[in-house]
């Protein structure tokens, strides 16, 4: 485990490479997109297999269960919350699902990922899949549902088979060897543990060059549901994490885990998801910019205090 200074100057060189590579043209325009797949099909599943195997026990996957339940019960709580927000804001149909979806969603791939192997180590991967979890599945249901619901087609082209990404398979097999106690063969281990390797770098990198794209593009005047979006993702979220796992006596590195993923920037996916449902697309893409571009402040903050 590094220290909290150590762990976010690795991130920011990490990040400042793919910020530098964008910024100065250095590699080719699709490179970005090989980087998002070979991380979201690839490195991420393999990562997961690993780090589940190796990690958990069946004791300790059946207590994950409750954890689960409360992570669940947080969205749904955050959910909740982002519909009353959005009409209290008097948003338009389509702003309105975009901003619950921001509101309630993390971005616990490309950045929770990388940022909790650092700050805490692969002793807490165990624990922030067990937050990847619950988030792709309410995601692609319940997020992916209220933006296609927004949509002209009126929630007619919505489809629960990208429920089952990738990454959730990997996250499925490693709790299945956990529960049966099988483990993989030495080459297929090995060779998962190599790609699983890639992801945090890979993962920085495609950060790094979305920050440079979004600064390029320039940002526009911060507006008042922005600002909320930014207290729920920074300030509210965290705390109610913290709230909700205190009552039921959990403590030590899960908490941290946890929290910190809680406190991570919207969903990436969002602005993609939007932009297919012709759902405010800009406006998706602009708080997901927005948030990450924060993030870089409340992301050594939050690793500070809780190491």
């Amino acid at each position: 485990m590094l220290n909290g200074i150590v762990s976010v100057l690795v991130v920011f060189i990490i990040l400042g490479v793919g910020f530098f590579f964008t910024a100065k043209k250095r590699w080719p325009e699709n490179t970005n997109k090989v980087f998002s797949i070979t991380v979201v099909q690839i490195a991420a599943p393999a990562l997961a297999i690993v780090s589940i195997e190796n990690r958990f026990t069946p004791a300790l996957l059946r207590t994950s269960f409750w954890n689960l339940l409360i992570i669940a019960a947080s969205l749904f709580i955050m959910h909740f919350l982002g519909k009353l927000l959005a009409h209290a804001l008097k948003l338009s149909p389509k702003k309105k699902a975009v901003f619950e979806t921001t509101f309630t969603f993390n971005n616990t791939m490309f950045i929770g990922l990388p940022i909790n192997q650092i700050v805490f180590g692969h002793e807490g991967l165990p624990y922030l899949f067990t937050f990847y979890l619950v988030t792709i599945v309410m995601f692609w249901s319940l997020g992916a549902y209220t933006l296609c619901k927004a949509s002209d087609t009126g929630g007619k082209s919505f489809s629960v088979k990208k429920v089952f990404s990738p990454g959730l398979i990997g996250v499925l097999i490693g709790c299945a060897l956990v529960e049966l106690q099988w483990h993989l063969p030495v080459i297929l281990e090995t060779s998962l543990t190599y790609l699983g390797d890639i992801c945090v770098p890979l993962s920085l990198l495609v950060i790094g060059s979305n920050l440079a794209t979004s600064i390029k593009k320039g940002m526009s005047r911060i507006t008042l549901d922005q600002v909320v979006i930014l207290i729920g993702k920074f300030i509210l979220h965290p705390l109610l994490i913290w709230g909700l796992f205190t009552l039921f006596g959990v403590s030590g590195l899960p908490l941290k885990v946890f929290i910190l993923t809680a406190s991570l920037p919207c969903h990436a996916q969002t602005a993609i998801l939007s932009e297919f449902y012709d759902v405010e697309g800009e406006y998706a893409s602009n708080l997901v910019s927005l948030s990450t571009l924060i993030s870089l402040i409340t992301i050594p903050a939050y690793a500070s205090i809780l190491l």
